[in-house]
């Protein structure tokens, strides 16, 4: 690429004539992008075509002629117009053969190569160029090789030769940073289809006093780097590096440098050296050297490596004992023991020879091991909850294994092997994405296993959360593989069963009103509904849940069943605060506990009563006194009232309020002017002129004086008296 850029610049450097937009014009177009291509007119100039857009040029009146570009070289076919012309014909035309530089150069060293010493080498070129391009270095390159020597040499072919072999030079090349030197014997030709050149030289070169040698092979892009250039390196030596190893190919003493592929000019430098030994080593794809899995073939790759271009050629060698087993010329050596008849627990030899192009040979051999036992283990599986106490082992010998949701889980294995290095430990689930656990020899862990996101939870409508939900299924998996990569693989389901307590959610209702932290309807009098409706379980559906109602301690005759608890009214309540707990219990025993305290505050209004009288002093009927009346009051809100004995009130008196505590406690004294004789009756009055009467326990009567006791018990004694006189009559009647 970097060739073809240089000649059509080459080609470009002629003056471009501007187009006469206001005279007589010629429309050149095409429907694709033309490519490379040349637009010159009967004077030769040429003029700018875009490679990369479709033609679509007015030029000046005239003859033209289109030329395609095949790596920067005129092709033979041209297009010649003088008219309007659609190019897209002449574009389309494939070129089947198309014209090419051809040509080849060799440098041959001789030697010596060594530090501080003179080297010799000797030098060959040819290059055959097509006709259709000119000499860069003459004008009108473009219009080719026979237009130059028409119009600069006269038509004289053996001037332009002459000419040829004088301006051509060597061209090659520079040792340790220092141009050879010699003496260039050249020859030019011209006829019908090509011209060139060929040149061969005795160089030498001067080597300098560091321990590498250079060689620098330059890169100018000059029509000779079309070609490319053999180097010969005498024995030992060999090329060791090169920044530019992507365009070298061949021997690593005689390899070929494809000056036309670098993308770039300037030097090419290349390393040269005594050549060494190779190394030899090699590696297995299937497990680790030296152990070799029995039961399936094994791939044994060489690793042969150089100090130069061109990689060693590996040998390898199986053998048992004496006798050879396998003997193949292949970078990759199958050994499938059973293929080869071959028991378990036997050792083998594998040599390895890397032998590079110049013959020098590096062996490598190792003894490796058919293995054909699979790893063995010890293993221990428990899993602890937070409800239990110590961990709980587990059955690992069959094919589930079965854990509550929230238990942790833990494996425990020691991994052994009948040969000498550790067993690789791999655990594997889907319990989570890339959920993997490794070890070598000895491992243990711990996870914690819960009910997926399947299950019931408040993600989920209400409807979706009272249906039921299966139990979550892990998978887990143990691989044990050794160093041949002989494999021990168990595996089981891991069964996450129902440890989750159900989810009781009593929402309590007052006339259509909903109970909460905001809103405190519930005020005596008023039934107290319960709904149930939010409650849900993990797994079980609502339906197999059985039911438990306490209130206060006591236990509630709803039912036990979904359709008894989905919504009940409690009994009457009294004002205060109570404790309703609702208990659910799934198909698994679990029992969720929902605990609520409500309260129910005191009606409004006014509900007194009176609970204790006591009268003050010991007067008796007609003396002063009063009265200490104790009131409760049941309800709650702004209320007045007045008490009165007989025609004698107290002002008008504001209750105190009732609370969920209690009711609201007050004394009030009366004051009495004058006892009437009798009950004391108290009267509680109303501002809306209503009233409420007490009787009380006490009695209002005069005091005993000594008189009045007589009095008293004159009565009894006549009466005595008669009885007895009664009584005697018989007895003196007899005598």
């Amino acid at each position: 690429m970097r060739r073809a850029v240089f000649i059509v610049t080459i080609l470009l450097l002629a003056p471009w004539p501007l187009v006469d937009a206001e005279g007589e014009t010629v429309h050149l177009w095409s429907e694709q992008a033309p490519g490379p291509v040349l637009l010159w007119n009967d004077s030769g100039n040429l003029t700018s075509v875009d490679p990369n857009q479709p033609i679509d040029l007015h030029l000046p009146e005239g003859n033209w002629t289109l030329v395609r570009l095949v790596d920067g070289i005129p092709q033979a076919d041209s297009l010649i117009f003088s008219t309007d012309m659609n190019a897209s014909s002449f574009l389309e035309q494939n070129i089947e053969s198309p014209l090419t530089i051809a040509g080849d150069a060799h440098l041959n060293i001789l030697g010596p190569i060594a530090q501080s010493t003179q080297m010799n080498a000797t030098w060959s070129s040819s290059i055959s160029i097509p006709n259709t391009l000119g000499h860069p270095d003459l004008s009108d390159a473009h219009l080719g090789i026979d237009y130059q020597i028409q119009n600069q040499f006269g038509g004289d072919s053996n001037l332009f030769m002459e000419w040829l072999v004088n301006e051509t030079e060597i061209g090659c090349c520079a040792y340790d940073k220092i141009d050879m030197v010699g003496e260039a014997n050249g020859t030019a030709f011209s006829h019908n289809a090509s011209w060139g050149w060929n040149s061969t030289a005795n160089l030498t070169g001067q080597g300098d006093g560091r321990s590498t040698r250079l060689l620098w092979i330059p890169i100018t892009g000059e029509l000779t780097d079309s070609t490319d250039l053999r180097i010969s390196l005498p024995s030992p030596h060999e090329i060791r590096y090169s920044p530019q190893s992507d365009y070298i190919s061949g021997l690593p003493d005689d390899f070929v440098i494809h000056r036309g592929e670098v993308p770039v000019t300037g030097n090419a430098t290349i390393a040269l050296g005594t050549n060494v030994a190779p190394v030899a080593a090699f590696h297995s794809n299937q497990g680790e050297l030296p152990w070799l899995p029995f039961g399936q073939p094994t791939e044994i790759v060489s690793d042969c490596t150089d100090t130069s271009i061109v990689e060693p050629s590996p040998r390898f060698i199986l053998q048992n004992g004496n006798t050879t087993l396998l003997d193949t010329q292949s970078e990759i050596l199958y050994i499938d023991s059973m293929f080869l008849n071959l028991t378990p627990s036997i050792w083998l030899n594998l040599t390895l020879e890397c032998t590079d192009p110049q013959g020098m040979m590096t062996n490598l051999s190792m003894e490796v091991y058919i293995d054909g036992v699979l790893p063995t283990r010890t293993l221990q599986m428990a899993y602890l909850h937070p409800d239990d106490i110590d961990p709980i082992d587990i059955d690992h010998g069959g094919q589930t294994l079965s854990i509550p949701s929230g238990a942790v889980l833990s494996g425990a294995v020691q991994a052994g092997d009948d040969s000498a290095p550790p067993v690789d430990i791999e655990w594997t689930s889907n319990k989570s994405s890339g959920w993997i656990q490794l070890g070598i020899g000895n491992h243990a862990w711990n996870d914690i296993f819960v009910q997926g996101a399947h299950v019931n939870g408040q993600h989920l409508s209400i409807e979706d959360r009272h249906q039921a939900k299966p139990l979550t299924v892990y998978s887990l998996q143990l691989n044990l593989t050794d160093t041949a990569e002989n494999t021990l693989v168990q595996d089981w389901d891991v069964i996450v069963t129902d440890r989750t307590a159900p989810k009781p959610r009593p929402a309590l209702s007052v006339d259509g009103n909903h109970y909460g932290d905001l809103n405190h309807p519930v005020e005596g009098g008023s039934p107290v509904d319960v709904s149930m409706s939010e409650s849900w379980d993990d797994i079980d559906a609502i339906t197999q849940l059985t039911w438990t109602v306490e209130l206060n301690g006591e236990l509630l005759d709803t039912g036990s069943s979904w359709a008894d608890v989905q919504s009940f009214t409690l009994p009457n309540l009294l004002m205060g605060r109570h404790t309703l707990v609702v208990n659910a219990t799934d198909s698994s025993g679990n029992t969720g506990t929902h605990s609520m305290l409500f309260v129910v505050e005191p009606p409004i209004g006014a509900f007194y009563r009176i609970t204790n009288v006591v009268k003050v002093g010991d007067g008796g009927p007609g003396d002063s006194g009063a009265l200490d009346v104790t009131l409760e009051n049941d309800g709650q809100g702004e209320s007045y009232f007045r008490l009165c004995y007989l025609t004698e009130c107290t002002t008008e008196l504001m209750a105190v309020e009732a609370s969920v505590d209690g009711p609201g406690q007050m004394t009030h004294r009366i004051m009495v002017e004058e006892w009437a004789s009798g009950d004391v009756i108290v009267v509680i009055e109303f501002p809306d002129n209503t009233s409420q009467e007490h009787l009380s326990n006490l009695t209002v009567q005069a005091e005993m004086t000594p008189m009045m006791w007589i009095l008293l018990l004159i009565p009894p004694i006549v009466g005595l008296l008669a009885l007895w006189r009664l009584k005697r009559q018989p007895e003196d009647d007899l005598t």
